[in-house]
């Protein structure tokens, strides 16, 4: 059995690292051995949900069925996977911390006899390490592009007086496009007051 880990930051938050994981369709953006993906079942991130994964290794073209063995949104998810004559046990631990993520990610795997047995065995435990690096060097990137526009702020409105009805209607209900126009949709009106002794 073979053994690879790391752990390193991200400024994302932890559900945004998880959503990426737990996500195989998007392996492909980060994943830098998977050359394609096949079948995917169930709601991604979920236990019990599986995917297939064509890999290449040392020239070979691999063909790996993972299914979700343990999930905890956002801190953990684990995959157990097959190959023909092979096996890997994927597990990421996700941490919030101070501006963002602590990732540990922790692979065990057994490649193929094939592949052990012959010249290259060396050389694939090495180039495996390498992509192993560059892979999750690829995840922080891609988090943390996705995080970027979540940071950015918009300005405060400006103070002073509201100029008229659209503004109000703006700025009360924002996310209620639908909401009947007597409701916060129009200025205030304020009469003068009426003189006294008058009628």
């Amino acid at each position: 059995m073979s053994h690879l880990s790391t752990t390193f930051r991200v400024d994302a938050p932890p559900d945004t690292v998880f959503g990426l994981i737990a996500d195989p369709a998007r392996a492909p953006e980060w994943q830098t051995m998977i050359t394609e993906m096949g079948d995917i079942s169930g709601r991604p991130g979920g236990v019990g949900s599986s995917y297939i994964g064509f890999y290449r290794v040392a020239g070979r073209r691999i063909e790996g069925h993972f299914i979700v063995t343990a999930a905890e949104r956002p801190t953990l998810h684990q995959a157990a996977g097959t190959t023909r004559g092979g096996w890997a046990r994927w597990t990421t631990v996700i941490e919030a911390v101070e501006g963002g993520s602590e990732v540990r990610v922790d692979l065990e795997y057994e490649l193929p006899g094939e592949l052990i047995g012959s010249l290259f065995g060396i050389l694939t435990g090495n180039r495996l390490e390498q992509e192993f690096r560059r892979t999750y060097d690829n995840l922080r990137e891609l988090a943390e592009a996705e995080a970027e526009p979540r940071r950015r702020r918009r300005p405060p409105p400006p103070t002073g007086a509201i100029r008229d009805a659209a503004d109000v209607r703006t700025r009360e209900t924002p996310d209620a496009p639908d909401a009947p126009d007597d409701e916060g949709t129009a200025a205030p009106i304020v009469a003068e007051p009426v003189p006294a002794g008058t009628g």
